[in-house]
């Protein structure tokens, strides 16, 4: 072969090889574009649209907006510009755009989705997503902090219940960002968690603890997210996000947009209390419970789905209790005149039952609500099993505790007698909820130091009859009494006081003694021969 064939035979084979990076490089970026929810596809403008995005490319006016756009499922079904930025001459929103005479929308709202997405759009509506906190917006948010703060804050998250003018409400690219629309961003657990965050409602935070969360992390790279649910197909990831349970759809489940179809409590609020809300549509708890139940039994036993919605809903309860005791001091303590209203023109800013701000019982109790009540709750609901206990219950306690202590430093004579006992039960000035075992079956409480049970009298017929007593008023249901019960009949076995102590255990405290052995002589008895620098000097 000669040297100009040799030469050809080159070019030819690196047309080939860039063909084929070209190639690679563009299924590369396809599949990249799939996983990310953007799929690639041609696109679609109209001739009204043009004039857009022609000036916006021209004039650099948020280029990437434009390449968000191609590269969504609108820009491949002709969804463009003109379709959500439309208005009419009076619209709230309506503005000429600069150097053009059109027309044009400044605020997409939920009513410019519903010429699409009618259903979603009313679904939405009808959740808790679009329920106007400002209902709840109390004196923490409103006059005990500068408003500026609200503005960039509460507001932020809570302008996806923003009531607009031309009747819709919320923002529906709270979740979907603008302009792509992805569902798969969507779908990712920390779009939630852009609000559902934080002391007063750290879901991402439970979701992250949760083993949910923990396995969701070990295979993110593999999770595709933009897949379209399907209750009939099974779930495609292997571990659900925030919308496997609250929205999408599963075998045997209707999908959603509205996040309060499967929520049987009210567990934000000030009381824990089973939601009516659109009970006529959606159904009583009972019904919104079996979905949420239809969605866990795609991944759990039946058996260990009513027992961990048991365990959850006995938290609630036992909230409610606590609650109770700060209601009863902060009361009494209003009326004796040791806490004392703000109020400006005649009205209470500073409410007994729901919050305050000025003196310490009353930022006890909102703290007891708004933060630890929660986290205790949420906790339980969603397997945070730290929040459940070290950032819920515990600090209930501690909230309670303090409540009392400010009494009895402010001549409140029960308050004080409490505060002076050395029982164990001060800290129990509520009744209790409870249930042998855990959800995962046998205790081992043989091989632990003295529990609650052992000390309060009687103290499973008392947990007994609050539990019926819930079933009677309908916060449980005559399945769960049932369970209970189960339970209850057999509580040596679920408690494992009828099974000998455990030979590791045993084995474990003769180690244990050497351990502390170690202690004692390491650091405890440790003593240094130098004085400590204040006490030489001084």
């Amino acid at each position: 072969m000669d040297v100009k064939a040799k030469k050809w035979l080159v070019f030819i084979m690196c047309i080939f090889f860039m063909a084929a990076l070209f190639l690679v490089a563009r299924h590369e970026s396809d599949r990249f574009a799939s996983k990310m929810g953007l799929e690639t596809h041609k696109i679609h403008v109209s001739d009204a649209s043009k004039p857009c995005l022609e000036c916006h490319k021209r004039k650099g006016v948020a280029p990437n907006m434009i390449e968000q756009w191609e590269n969504s499922e609108h820009a491949a079904k002709g969804i463009d510009c003109t379709q959500c930025h439309a208005a009419e001459k009076g619209d709230f929103d309506a503005f000429t755009c600069p150097e053009s005479n059109i027309l044009v929308a400044q605020f997409p709202t939920p009513k410019d989705c519903a010429k699409c997405h009618k259903e979603e759009v009313q679904e939405f509506t009808e959740s808790k997503h679009a329920f106007p906190f400002w209902l709840y917006a109390n004196a923490d948010r409103a006059v005990f902090e500068p408003i500026v703060g609200t503005h960039h804050g509460c507001e932020e998250c809570h302008q996806i219940t923003n009531f607009w003018p031309d009747g819709s409400v919320g923002e529906c690219d709270a979740c979907h960002p603008k302009h792509t629309f992805s569902i798969a961003v969507a779908r990712q657990p920390e779009t939630c968690g852009e609000c559902h965050v934080g002391p007063d409602h750290p879901h991402i935070e439970l979701y992250i603890e949760s083993k949910h969360g923990n396995i969701f992390k070990a295979n993110q790279s593999k999770m595709d997210l933009s897949f379209k649910s399907s209750d009939e197909k099974p779930i495609p990831i292997e571990v659900p996000v925030c919308t496997t349970c609250h929205m999408d759809a599963v075998p045997g489940v209707k999908g959603t947009h509205n996040v309060s179809a499967r929520l049987a409590w009210e567990s934000q609020a000030p009381w824990s209390y089973r939601t009516v809300w659109f009970d006529e549509k959606l159904g009583d708890w009972q019904a919104k419970r079996k979905r949420m139940e239809g969605v866990c039994l795609n991944c759990h036993g039946k058996s260990f789905v009513d027992m961990y919605l048991l365990q959850a809903d006995l938290v609630n309860l036992q909230y409610n209790e606590i609650r109770r005791s700060f209601v009863y001091w902060n009361k009494k303590y209003t009326k004796e005149g040791i806490v004392d209203r703000i109020k400006l023109d005649d009205k209470f800013y500073s409410n007994p039952v729901i919050n305050g701000w000025d003196e310490k019982p009353e930022h006890l109790m909102y703290n007891a609500w708004h933060h630890e009540g929660r986290r205790f709750r949420h906790g339980a609901e969603m397997m945070g099993a730290d929040y459940t206990n070290w950032h819920g219950l515990w600090e209930l306690q501690h909230d309670l505790m303090e409540m009392i202590e400010y009494g009895a430093n402010h001549g409140d004579a029960e308050a004080k007698a409490i505060a002076d006992n050395n029982s164990p039960t001060k800290f129990m000035t509520y009744k209790i909820y409870d249930i042998p075992g855990n959800e995962w079956g046998i205790g081992t409480e043989k091989n632990r130091i003295p529990v609650l049970y052992k000390i309060i009298p009687d103290y499973w017929e008392k947990v007994k009859a609050n539990v019926e007593e819930a079933v009677n008023q309908g916060l449980l249901s005559k399945e769960q009494w049932t369970i209970w019960m189960e339970r209850y009949n057999n509580k040596d076995h679920y408690l494992g006081t009828k099974y000998p102590p455990h030979a590791v255990f045993e084995a474990y405290k003769a180690r244990n003694k050497k351990d502390l052995g170690e202690l004692k002589k390491q650091a405890i008895k440790l003593k240094l021969p130098s004085p400590a620098p204040y006490t030489e000097i001084h």
